[in-house]
């Protein structure tokens, strides 16, 4: 469907009317950006900036913010029309960023704010948590222009119809002396995916996944007790396999940085299975060695988390209510060390890098 937006200019008293000439062009996308950064509610009510210009493996992300839901949320500006290679470029960003782990991105993001205009974040895991309680991923994408055409608009149609979260907010342009207006329309995709109730996962979703599953396999009130004893940590979210636990982002040796340190899956009836993955178990190693001789740990190849030179896979133990309440305080008291590890690490390498710049 064709959108045809005019704009008059009426004067009160003659109430004679004058239509307003579509600016085909704002500026550059230099100036688009300027300001969209100092009015991010211009492009989504409730958007957080948080990098501007955001340097990754295959450009440079123009604008990048949390929305409301603490959803994180990549925007590619073009001062002119969209085409299929601005849906093309934001996929690529969007891909990339989805293809990190939470922890690589509240690094990204921590360095590069507090440049060209965005706030500065110190402590990303903090500032989130204090705010969110959502995930940041699925990464939504959104492209930014004077209109689109007819391929880009049939390209993020096909993609919000098999649940790819991308819209557009088209700015309309128009010359008034010599100023600019801007008339905005947002199409995202809930809009899109309104009619067969397709959406994305949120939070919502995802808790109510799992409750599901805790009852056709029998342990929901395992779950609950282990989700509640293990909640040693700064953030944790439901995903649709379980529930994750955070801590404070830390960087053992050869650059692996570790944010999530525990899980807790349903794959088998009447028993949980609680994940400890290579950077937990690398910080901890002594301590796993000496509870694995308490526990049945099992080992199993590292999937979406990254390994150590050390420790290659991820441990976990598969529990039923027996062996949960036999082991139940082995773990809490694990958990609390392993929490403190984390924020020990975290405390020593800001004073490093206190030490560092105060030196330089």
């Amino acid at each position: 469907m064709k959108t045809n937006i005019g704009i008059w200019q009426i004067e009160r008293e003659s109430r004679k009317s004058t239509k307003l000439a579509p600016a085909k062009q704002v500026g550059t996308e230099e100036m688009l950006e300027d300001i969209l950064t100092a009015n991010p509610g211009m492009l989504m009510h409730g958007l957080t900036l948080v990098g501007r210009q955001v340097p990754v493996a295959t450009g440079y992300i123009d604008l990048l913010g949390i929305d409301n839901e603490g959803k994180l949320t990549v925007f590619e500006l073009k001062r002119e029309k969209l085409t299929r290679n601005a849906v093309a470029q934001v996929l690529d960003y969007g891909s990339y960023l989805e293809s990190l782990s939470e922890s690589k991105l509240a690094t990204l993001i921590a360095e590069e704010s507090g440049k060209n205009g965005i706030d500065k974040i110190t402590d990303f895991d903090e500032w989130y948590a204090n705010q969110w309680e959502d995930a940041l991923k699925p990464v939504q994408m959104m492209l930014v222009g004077l209109g689109a055409d007819e391929h880009a608009r049939r390209m993020i149609d096909y993609l919000a119809e098999r649940d790819i979260d991308i819209g557009i907010a088209t700015f309309h342009g128009y010359a008034h002396g010599d100023a600019i207006l801007l008339a905005r329309q947002v199409q995202t995709s809930d809009d899109q995916t309104s009619n067969n109730g397709r959406r994305g996962s949120t939070q919502k979703d995802c808790k109510q996944e799992v409750l599901r599953k805790a009852a056709e396999y029998g342990v929901t009130n395992l779950l609950q007790n282990a989700e509640k004893a293990l909640n040693y940590c700064v953030r944790s979210y439901y995903t649709k396999s379980g529930i994750t636990y955070c801590q404070r982002t830390i960087i053992l040796p050869e650059n692996v940085h570790v944010r999530a340190s525990h899980f807790i899956t349903l794959n088998e009836y009447g028993k949980v299975q609680i994940i400890f993955p290579p950077g937990t178990v690398d910080l901890c190693y002594e301590h796993f060695e000496q509870l694995k001789n308490a526990i049945p740990f099992e080992t199993k190849p590292a999937i979406h988390v990254y390994a150590t030179e050390r420790v290659r896979e991820q441990w976990f133990c598969r529990l039923d209510e027996e062996s949960w309440q036999k082991h139940k305080q082995d773990l809490i008291e694990f958990v609390q060390t392993m929490e403190k590890a984390f924020a020990d690490e975290y405390r020593r390498a800001m004073s490093e890098e206190v030490e560092e710049n105060d030196a330089s």
